[in-house]
């Protein structure tokens, strides 16, 4: 028989729960931008839904929407 264990020991977490934490990061960003790079790190990693997500996925949103706004801060200095 299999063992059990929970989601966070499996490495996933909860879709829902990811998306209030980039949301309490990432304010000005709106939930639809949120939604659509969590399914394209999602979509990369496992090709599936998005009810439960490995734990990397909200690390790689991380990234690319700290990427878009260094991105978005040098063309406002420069503009």
């Amino acid at each position: 028989m299999a063992d059990r264990f929970t989601l966070d020991e499996a490495g996933y977490i909860l879709y829902s729960e990811m998306l209030e934490r980039l949301r309490e990061r990432f304010p000005t960003v709106p939930l639809w931008r949120l939604e659509q790079i969590a399914a394209a790190e999602n979509d990369a990693i496992t090709g599936g839904l998005l009810r439960i997500v490995p734990a990397e996925v909200e690390t790689g949103v991380i990234e690319m929407l700290e990427s878009e706004q260094t991105i978005a801060g040098d063309d406002e200095v420069v503009a």
